[in-house]
C-alpha cells in the first residue's frame, strides 16, 4: 500500500480490515481510532444501501458488469434529490448521535 501524505484512513474493524496482510498494510498510515459497532456515518453508504436495495427487488440478477452498471445508474437516478439532501443536512445530527452514545443504536 502506498501512503498518501496527510491523509487519515478509517476502517470499521470488518473482518477483511482485521486479516493480518491488511494490518501490515496500514502500518504505514494514519488510522482514525473507530468503534467496531459505530454505524456508517458517510452519507455514500445510506445511498449505496438504497442502491443495493433497490438492486435486490429486480426480478433478474444482473450477470454481467454492463448490465449491473445500468442498472445501478438506474437506481441512482430514482433517488430523490431530496434524500440525497437530507443526508447530508443531517449529518451534524449523526455525529452528534454517535458522540451522545459511543459504539451503541443511535436510530441511523
Amino acid at each position: 500500500m502506498n501512503s498518501i501524505q496527510g491523509d487519515v484512513f478509517q476502517q470499521d474493524n470488518a473482518r477483511p480490515h482485521t486479516a493480518l496482510v491488511t494490518q501490515h498494510d496500514q502500518q504505514s498510515v494514519d488510522i482514525l481510532p473507530w468503534s467496531s459497532r459505530s454505524p456508517d456515518l458517510s452519507p455514500i453508504e445510506h445511498v449505496l444501501d438504497i442502491i443495493g436495495r433497490q438492486l435486490q427487488r429486480h426480478p433478474q440478477p444482473a450477470l454481467t458488469a454492463p448490465v449491473l452498471t445500468d442498472k445501478m445508474q438506474q437506481a441512482w437516478n430514482t433517488i430523490p434529490k431530496t434524500d440525497i439532501r437530507h443526508l447530508y443536512n443531517t449529518m451534524h445530527a449523526r455525529l452528534h448521535a454517535c458522540i451522545q452514545n459511543p459504539g451503541g443504536y443511535t436510530g441511523y
